[in-house]
């Protein structure tokens, strides 16, 4: 029996381009699928989009719409609702290639439980950009491409969920608490999913926060860390009194 795969989606006000997320994950080639749809009470046409595609989808979508505390809090609920073996999360401005599942259990089918992660196309601009894949070799320095990412259920119960302390950095700090417990990480060498440049992981405190993260973590001294983290704050105020000159 194929096993059951889990995409989550957490929204807010994500009308845009929620739509194309939505058919990326409906026309998979790999079935069965159970969607599901974290809504933060949008006042927008996001719920209207999301239960016009629970009607077409019935035994597919279910979906969640009512405030949350944050996006991480918003994918844990996710992570509570979803009855799959495999979880993917995809953002509600990005989406999947339509064969990104079926290739990932493939390998799943013949490795086992593992961090499945490919490439990902990046877009700046409705345009191609570039490529990345990040290899957990590589976690003390950048992150895994969190939307190409796929982890069995079993590896959020032992090892938990998203840390909600977090604002922006969280699904980092999974990446490296899975790392640190030895748990496989298999790269696939094919595109997952197309991620649109921007959002909150490239604000300002999204750095700073990354930075507190590799001091807790042990990668940065504290002495590293303080010195980092006051040459950015520092940029950032040169910058900000420098557009306020213009």
């Amino acid at each position: 029996m194929l096993p059951l795969v889990s995409i989550i989606t957490v929204c807010y006000n994500s009308q845009k381009h929620l739509e194309q997320t939505i058919q990326s994950v409906v026309n998979q080639t790999y079935s069965p699928i159970e969607y599901i749809l974290i809504d933060g009470q949008s006042t927008d046409q996001t719920l209207a989009i999301i239960e016009r595609y629970a009607r077409q989808f019935p035994d597919q979508i279910r979906y969640v719409s009512e405030p949350d505390t944050g996006i991480y809090n918003a994918m844990n609920k996710g992570l509570r609702l979803a009855t799959g073996e495999l979880i993917g999360i995809i953002n509600s401005d990005d989406w999947y290639e339509t064969d990104a599942v079926e290739r990932v259990v493939d390998a799943y089918q013949q490795f086992g439980p593992a961090v499945y992660h490919g490439i990902q196309r990046t877009l700046l601009d409705e345009q191609e950009a570039f490529l990345i894949q990040t290899h957990a070799s590589q976690l003390s320095k950048s992150n895994i491409e969190h939307p190409t990412c796929f982890v069995p259920a079993a590896f959020y119960r032992t090892y938990g969920l998203f840390s909600e302390q977090y604002r922006y950095v969280s699904d980092y700090e999974l990446m490296l608490r899975l790392v640190n417990r030895q748990v496989p990480f298999i790269p696939l060498n094919t595109i997952l999913s197309n991620f649109r440049q921007g959002g909150a992981s490239h604000r300002a405190e999204a750095v700073w926060e990354n930075l507190h993260l590799w001091y807790e973590k042990g990668i940065l001294t504290r002495r590293q860390y303080l010195t980092w983290l006051y040459k950015d704050k520092l940029n950032v105020y040169i910058n900000r009194l420098a557009g306020r000159a213009k």
